[in-house]
C-alpha cells in the first residue's frame, strides 16, 4: 500500500483486510471478489438505494467509496449487487466520503463482529 493509503487508514491496516486499489484497476479487481462470492456494495445515492441501517450485510462484502464530488463513476455501476445509501435530513445531499465509510463499516461490525445490531431486512439488492 502506498504511504498515503497507511497514513489514511491509521493502523487499521494491522486489524482489517483493507486494500488499496487503483481506479483503473477496479473493474477487474470488483469482477474477482464477485467471482470469489463476495457481495459488490457500493455507497451511492441512486435510484433504487437501500437504505444503509436496513442492509444485512453478508460477511463476504466489498464496499466501494466513490470519490468525494462525483461519487462511483457510472462505468461500474454495472458490476454492483446493491447500492447503498444514508438517508439525509435538510438540505445537506451527501456525507464526506470517509464519514459514509466510517458508518457502513460501524453497521457491518454490529451486524458480524459485536453480534447484531437490530438489522430490519435483509435486501439482496439488485443494482442500482
Amino acid at each position: 500500500a502506498s504511504e498515503a493509503f497507511r497514513r489514511q487508514s491509521v493502523t487499521s491496516e494491522r486489524w482489517l483486510t483493507l486494500l488499496e486499489v487503483q481506479p483503473s484497476d477496479l473493474p477487474t479487481f470488483l469482477a474477482e471478489r464477485r467471482a470469489d462470492g463476495y457481495t459488490i456494495a457500493a455507497l451511492e445515492q441512486a435510484a433504487n438505494s437501500v437504505s444503509l441501517q436496513r442492509f444485512a450485510f453478508p460477511r463476504k462484502c466489498v464496499l466501494l467509496l466513490g470519490n468525494e464530488q462525483n461519487g462511483v463513476p457510472a462505468h461500474l455501476f454495472e458490476l454492483l449487487d446493491v447500492c447503498l445509501e444514508i438517508p439525509m435530513l435538510g438540505v445537506t445531499r451527501s456525507l464526506n466520503a470517509h464519514v459514509s465509510g466510517a458508518m457502513a463499516v460501524w453497521q457491518y461490525t454490529q451486524q458480524h463482529a459485536l453480534g447484531g445490531g437490530g438489522v430490519a431486512s435483509r435486501s439482496t439488492g439488485g443494482g442500482c
